[in-house]
């Protein structure tokens, strides 16, 4: 699974090539959909000209470019990748679960509690996201698919307000998803910081194996 080694460039040239905006020798998603820029390897040059308009708020996962003068990456905290390796899910209980519009403005809200900036007002199109609500009707828990490999799916926005965690949430809300994507003969995978312990104990018990940790990094305009 070579292409798990660059997901971002993967899923825009496969499953996600209806997001991907050629940026030069980059592709990268629409600003709305997801902060997500990517080089086919490690070490593509791209031109001033290539980045014209790019702005701030992007960031690269896995392979990293040469950038010209002025521009820079700032590194940021590793990504622990992990794939699914158990087997078949039983549909899990989905009583309290409710598939979400992929413009419900309350995944936002959300998502910026836990990771702000990484979840944009039209992440939701790039699949299935589902929550568990309080009795008030407010979203509590998500999650749901990003980058879209084709045979390999990402789960992610898993996130519980801090207000209701230790509940179960998070696992029914990623059993739901993983179900899903088995039904449609795909194979879950995620990424998770690689100083998260907390999070990644849960997604081993879950069935998930750790496969590499990936650098992270912003890109930064000039001046």
């Amino acid at each position: 699974m070579q292409e798990l080694e660059n997901p971002i460039w993967a899923a825009l040239t496969s499953a996600q090539q209806h997001f991907s905006i050629p940026t030069g020798a980059a592709r990268r998603y629409p600003a709305a959909v997801a902060p997500f820029i990517a080089v086919a390897e490690q070490g593509v040059a791209l031109s001033a000209a290539d980045l014209d308009g790019v702005g701030e708020g992007y960031y690269f996962l896995g392979a990293m470019p040469a950038l010209p003068q002025g521009w820079s990456l700032q590194p940021l905290s590793g990504v622990l990748q992990m794939v699914y390796e158990g087997g078949l899910l039983v549909a899990p209980d989905a009583e309290a679960i409710r598939v979400l519009a992929a413009d419900d403005p309350a995944m936002v809200a959300l998502t910026d509690i836990a990771f702000p900036g990484y979840f944009r007002p039209r992440t939701g199109e790039m699949g299935r996201y589902a929550g568990i609500h309080d009795d008030g009707g407010r979203l509590v828990a998500l999650s749901g698919e990003r980058m879209d490999l084709g045979h390999l799916r990402e789960v992610s926005a898993v996130c519980t307000h801090p207000d209701f965690t230790g509940r179960g949430y998070a696992r029914q809300l990623v059993e739901f998803i993983m179900h899903g994507m088995q039904q449609q003969g795909v194979r879950p995978m995620l990424h998770v910081g690689a100083a998260n312990a907390r999070a990644q104990a849960l997604y081993r018990s879950m069935g998930f194996a750790a496969t590499r940790e990936l650098p992270h990094a912003r890109l930064i305009c000039p001046g």
